[in-house]
C-alpha cells in the first residue's frame, strides 16, 4: 500500500541505513519496525524477522533480549533513589 508519512530526519536516515545493509526497500524495514512496536516485539520473537536484522541495528549496538518487563522512567527514578545516584 502507498502511503505518504512524515518522518524526523534522523529516524530516516537510520532506516534507510537499515535498508541499504538489509538489501530491502525502506518500506519493508519501516513496515516491520511498526509492526514490532506495535506488537512490543512480537513478531521478532514469533520468528517472523530475519534472524539476521535481530541481531543488528543501524546504531551497531546489538539490543538486549527483552525479559518480559516495562522499563519507566518511573522504575528508572526508583532505583537511582536506591543506589544513590
Amino acid at each position: 500500500m502507498r502511503t505518504t508519512i512524515d518522518l524526523d530526519y534522523d529516524t530516516l536516515v537510520a532506516a534507510k541505513e537499515v535498508a541499504r545493509m538489509e538489501n530491502v526497500s525502506l518500506g519493508k524495514v519501516i513496515s516491520r519496525l511498526v509492526r514490532q512496536a506495535l506488537t512490543g516485539g512480537a513478531a521478532q520473537q514469533a520468528g517472523n524477522v530475519p534472524a539476521a536484522t535481530a541481531t543488528a541495528t543501524a546504531t551497531g549496538f546489538v539490543p538486549f533480549a527483552p525479559r518480559g518487563a516495562v522499563i519507566s522512567n518511573e522504575l528508572i527514578d526508583r532505583l537511582r533513589d536506591t543506589e544513590g545516584v
